[in-house]
Order: C-alpha cells, then sequence, then structure tokens
C-alpha cells in the first residue's frame, strides 16, 4: 500500500509537471506568434508607408519648374544650365548629382559646384569659379591661367593681368582645362604670396611682367617705371616688397633694375641705373 501510495504520488506530481511544460511551450508559441504577426504587420505597414513616399516623390507635384544659378560671375546662367543637362518637367528626385557636377566642371572656369534642390519644384546650381590671375603669350594671343595654374582660355583680348615669362610648360599641353607643369607650378606657389603683398603695397596694377625662368632669381618688371626688380628665391618677401616700392618711388623717372635677391641682413638693397 505504502508503495503504491508513493508511486501514485510520484505519477500525479509528474503529470503536473508535464501539464506545467506543455502550458510553457504553448505560450511560447504564442508569444512567438504573436511576435510575427506583429512583425508583418509593421512591415506591411513600413512597405505602404515607403510606396506613398515614392509615389507622391515621383508625382508631377515634384516636377522641376525652375533652375536658379548662383555664385557665378564669369559664366553665364544659361551656359551653366546647358553644361548641367538638366531639364524642366524632369523629376527632380531622379537628378543624378554626381553626373551633374562633372558635367558642369567640363568648363575650366568652374572650380566647384553644389546641387540643391528647393522642395517642391526648384534646383539651385552653386558654382565657385575660377578667376584669371596671369597671362601667357602664346600664338600671337593669350592664354588666360588661374593662380592655381590652370589654363582657363586662349583669347586674343590682353587682360589688364600680369604677363608670365620664362615657364617651362610644353607648347603642346596648352590645353583648356590643363595645368602648368610642376616646375611652374612650385614657382606659382611663390607668386601668390608675391602679388598678395604687392597689392597690400599698391603695387599689383604696376607689375606687368613676372619672369619665372629662374626659381631662384624671380624678376618683376614694371614697363611704365621702366625698372626690373630682382627678388631671389622668393624668401623674405614681407621686407622685400616695400623695399622696392620704396625704390621705384626714391627713382621716379630713372631707367634701371632694382635689386633685393640678397641677405637683407647683411646687404642692402640697390638700385642699378641704366645708362
Amino acid at each position: 500500500f505504502i508503495i503504491y501510495y508513493f508511486s501514485n504520488k510520484n505519477n500525479k506530481n509528474s503529470k503536473k509537471k508535464e501539464k506545467k511544460v506543455i502550458i510553457k511551450e504553448e505560450k511560447k508559441v504564442k508569444n512567438k506568434n504573436a511576435k510575427l504577426t506583429s512583425i508583418v504587420k509593421y512591415g506591411m505597414l513600413i512597405i505602404l508607408f515607403i510606396t506613398l513616399i515614392l509615389c507622391a516623390m515621383f508625382s508631377p507635384l515634384f516636377n522641376i519648374k525652375t533652375i536658379q544659378v548662383e555664385g557665378n560671375e564669369l559664366i553665364t546662367q544659361n551656359q551653366i544650365i546647358s553644361l548641367s543637362q538638366i531639364q524642366t518637367e524632369e523629376n527632380t528626385f531622379k537628378l543624378n548629382k554626381s553626373k551633374i557636377i562633372k558635367q558642369i566642371k567640363e568648363n575650366a572656369y568652374i572650380d566647384e559646384v553644389v546641387i540643391k534642390r528647393k522642395l517642391p519644384s526648384n534646383v539651385i546650381i552653386v558654382v565657385e569659379e575660377r578667376k584669371p590671375a596671369y597671362l601667357l603669350e602664346y600664338a600671337g594671343g593669350y592664354i588666360y591661367l588661374d593662380k592655381q595654374g590652370y589654363i582657363l582660355e586662349i583669347n586674343n583680348a590682353k587682360l589688364e593681368l600680369p604677363i608670365l615669362q620664362g615657364a617651362s610648360t610644353k607648347t603642346i599641353d596648352f590645353i583648356v582645362g590643363n595645368r602648368l607643369c610642376i616646375e611652374d607650378l612650385e614657382r606659382l606657389n611663390v607668386l601668390v604670396k608675391v602679388m598678395e603683398l604687392a597689392k597690400v603695397n599698391e603695387l599689383s596694377e604696376l607689375i606687368s611682367r613676372i619672369d619665372i625662368e629662374s626659381k631662384q632669381n624671380i624678376k618683376l618688371i614694371f614697363e611704365t617705371k621702366d625698372k626690373v626688380a630682382y627678388l631671389g628665391d622668393g624668401t623674405n618677401l614681407i621686407d622685400k616688397i616695400p623695399l622696392i616700392k620704396k625704390i621705384l618711388e626714391e627713382n621716379e623717372g630713372k631707367a634701371g633694375e632694382i635689386l633685393v635677391n640678397m641677405d637683407l641682413n647683411k646687404e642692402n638693397p640697390i638700385f642699378r641705373e641704366r645708362v
């Protein structure tokens, strides 16, 4: 009897445990099904939402009506729009910005481009232009160069800019959009500082030519003053440029050479009059 009692009790406990396990598993299945149902539900809502957005985006509401250009001075708005190949009534979200930027930059005057959408129907093209800073004499005309040595244009018109002499770049490389050779670019880096200081000292407009043949002895040519200034390698410019101005003023009406291509801590600048 005792054995039967404990055996029966163990069976009951075992069945209770089995029932609890079954109930627990059923709850897990229900929770899992509930989660799957929620995922499917929210997934469907997200798909519906995305579909609605896409339908709205590609509706006529977002067709381009106006194209604006900002930041341009040298290149006309029509030229830039033509280069961009953006068409009115084209959907604004179909624009390939990278492709448009590349197309606009085919013009050597364009340095940077940003494309902006002004929803629902406007596109703004913001450009940063390169500006002519120097000239090179070439084939009876002139090559327009910016400060970074980019060839912007070949034109017969002479701009009021310094003409570079003694450039090393080969004429075969004088192609719009190209840059000058490395040797010339190194010299241009010095000229940027020269022209900045010349402007501060009110000399920039007097410089008609710059001889860059020798990196160690750059020459500034003042044709209206009939003088040539020898700078040396471009060191100590902050001292040399004001001295050139002073010597120009002190020797007005005299043709000659201004020499500041020395160590000014040890030697004095020289004006050598041409007889």
